[in-house]
């Protein structure tokens, strides 16, 4: 076991349809960042753009010590596995590892002779271990976890000169500009039974150094800011400290986050200061338009507060994006339901997602042991395609109503009704088109899920 001399980041393409934009690759830039102060040589290659990467620099002549790859989630994991089993054949005496989210909560599904290490919850402190020490080679890969990861969420500046070659693709969706993207929060401290978030962070909500946080947005260039936490506002002393920092340093960028609802609607004050260093956009996970469906999914919140939530950020002067559940047990008139509720409160650009159990959630685990999962392939795991049996109906019945309120919700009758609050027609023109184009996307692939499933259930 030796100190790793070159160090190869490698970021895996998404099987997944973009909403909000391509953003760069953080946590391999941090890891550059780390590598980089412990005297590697560091590459990185993200094969979105690269799908030849690997190769190219094996043709150069280029033989890393230490391989790094991220994951995204378990829609990924066999491409991940299979740019893992690429790695190992080009460089054979390479150490590779593997962390991430799904990595931590489902190990098994990696490919244990693919990987030598599996770190499983924060790897910040790991991986500086791993560049100052060195690894050895294993025949199947070891699982390690930190126990002694500071509570306090640290790192330092992100390496983005390693993402440069690739930085004219990072940029949000819907005419937005270049982006850049950022961290200040990292897990969760609620526990909803459809997410994954908090079993992946090992049930943890860490908050970033503050001073760091600046620094690290001092030196971005782009104008755009996404800032990539699961609950930036989920403490508000420190969210309201963060922002009169920012203020005091003078800096403002265009900005979007994701927040809960009962967040929004206690401290809308809080709102009023972000928005004005630049908070343009923030998602909300309103899941469900009832407290019943809500207290099923241990959301911990209310419809009232969904609502207030929505008005506050309304006369904040950021628009909500707005996060609807469809679970398998609606039928047609929750759909109606739902449609109504967009109409009244005329939410400008609602994501409507079938509910997706993802392996490692609470959800997950409940819907299997009722044998109600109609497909264990991952590639339709994207919150994009129904996997579940759908109780009142039959598969494609409940698709075709799935499809309906997409073009419902985003039809030219409703924005010239006047309901769809202050957003522009030409912006508003891009999801209408956007939504037309991602439906035909998901009836072309669904005709392969529909050959996966038991044909009862159609």
């Amino acid at each position: 076991m030796k100190k790793p001399k070159h160090v190869l980041l490698i970021y895996p393409p998404l099987n997944n349809i973009v909403f909000f934009g391509t953003f760069e690759p953080l946590v391999l830039e941090i890891f550059s960042s780390i590598a980089k102060q412990e005297g590697c040589n560091v590459e990185l290659v993200d094969i979105r753009f690269d799908p030849k990467g690997l190769e190219n620099l094996a043709e150069k002549g280029y033989s890393p010590d230490l391989i790094g790859l991220a994951t995204h989630g378990y829609s990924e994991v066999s491409i991940v596995n299979e740019l893992a089993r690429t790695c190992r054949s080009i460089w054979p005496h390479a150490v590779i590892t593997v962390g991430g989210g799904q990595a931590t909560i489902t190990p098994e599904l990696f490919d244990a002779t693919a990987y030598d290490y599996l770190v499983k919850g924060p790897g910040e402190n790991l991986w500086r271990r791993f560049c100052r020490e060195g690894l050895s080679r294993q025949s199947e890969y070891q699982i390690i976890q930190d126990d002694h990861f500071s509570k306090e969420y640290t790192f330092p500046t992100p390496d983005r000169g390693i993402s440069e070659k690739y930085r004219q693709h990072y940029r949000l969706t819907r005419g937005g500009g270049r982006a850049a993207f950022i961290v200040m929060t990292q897990g969760c401290p609620f526990r909803c039974t459809f997410c994954a978030i908090w079993p992946a962070s090992l049930k943890l909500y860490r908050l970033r150094v503050i001073d760091e946080i600046v620094t690290e947005m001092k030196s971005i260039k782009e104008d755009y800011v996404y800032i990539g936490d699961d609950n930036t506002f989920a403490n508000y002393n420190f969210a309201n400290r963060l922002a009169d920092e920012l203020i005091a340093a003078g800096i403002y960028k265009k900005m979007v986050t994701a927040c809960r609802a009962d967040h929004i609607s206690k401290h809308p004050e809080l709102f009023e200061k972000w928005a004005s260093i630049g908070l343009k956009e923030i998602i909300i996970g309103i899941e469900a338009t009832s407290d019943e469906q809500l207290e099923q999914f241990n959301k911990a919140a209310n419809v009232a507060d969904n609502i207030k939530a929505i008005q506050i950020l309304k006369q904040c002067g950021i628009r909500p994006i707005v996060h609807l559940l469809v679970p398998p047990h609606w039928d047609h008139t929750d759909f109606d339901r739902l449609y109504d509720f967009i109409i009244e409160y005329r939410i400008e650009t609602p994501i409507i997602i079938p509910l997706t159990p993802i392996p490692g959630t609470k959800d997950y685990k409940m819907y299997k042991e009722k044998g109600e999962i109609v497909t264990e392939s991952e590639e339709f795991f994207t919150f994009n395609f129904n996997v579940l049996k759908p109780k009142h109906m039959g598969l494609k019945a409940f698709d075709h109503a799935y499809d309906r309120i997409e073009k419902r919700v985003y039809s030219l009758k409703r924005y010239f009704g006047g309901y769809c609050g202050d957003i522009k027609f030409i912006e508003y023109l891009r999801w209408y088109i956007f939504i037309r184009i991602y439906l035909l996307y998901l009836r072309k692939r669904r005709k392969k899920l529909y050959k996966l499933v038991n044909p009862a259930l159609l």
